[in-house]
């Protein structure tokens, strides 16, 4: 998954990537598209653009910002995200309550999946790491599609729900990204993949 902190990503580079001396396909890249309710990522329309040109299947993810209103922020992405057939689900990245309480922030949060669903008629996934969906999310949320972030683990995350991403790195080193970048994968095979996509 890349941002703006990963500057000017080569997708060409990272479609048959070589890693530790192993040829690596990545088949999918997640790229960050917007933030509260008036940021959107400096490199998002590039990344966004080159990713389909190499054949990488994108998804495009929101960093949710608590304190602001989540159909608001639901509205920034919309106005900056035209997904096709063929993208990945629209991704919400929650990992921080900004001080507020948990049931504000959920409030918040399922207005902003809720606009989402709507307007695109896919479900969106979620993003969190393990500590922070067991004590700030859980079961109100086990019916969206999970992408989980935690790291370092041998086999698997530690989370008693389904996933369908896991992010188990954060000291990703690729040709084509200067900077290092997170490594994720998904969980199932490639028909399993292709279901989740937007139709």
């Amino acid at each position: 998954d890349v941002s703006r902190w990963q500057t000017d990503v080569d997708f060409s580079k990272l479609k048959a990537a070589d890693l530790n001396g192993d040829t690596i396909n990545f088949s999918f890249a997640f790229i960050k598209a917007t933030e509260g309710i008036g940021n959107t990522d400096p490199q998002f329309k590039r990344n966004w653009k080159m990713a389909k040109e190499s054949g990488i299947t994108r998804g495009a993810y929101h960093f949710f910002i608590a304190s602001k209103d989540g159909k608001m922020q639901a509205e920034n992405f919309i106005n900056s995200v035209e997904l096709e057939s063929g993208d990945l689900p629209p991704v919400l990245d929650v990992e921080q309550t900004n001080g507020y309480s948990t049931a504000i922030m959920q409030r918040e949060i399922k207005k902003w999946l809720e606009a989402i669903e709507n307007y695109y008629h896919v479900k969106p996934i979620i993003y969190t790491n393990v500590d922070f969906y067991n004590q700030r999310l859980g079961h109100d949320f086990d019916k969206y599609p999970l992408w989980i972030a935690h790291y370092y683990q041998l086999q698997q995350p530690r989370i008693n729900r389904d996933w369908s991403f896991w992010q188990h790195s954060d000291e990703g080193r690729v040709n084509g990204i200067l900077s290092k970048v997170d490594f994720n994968v998904f969980s199932g095979d490639s028909l399993d993949f292709k279901n989740l996509l937007v139709h």
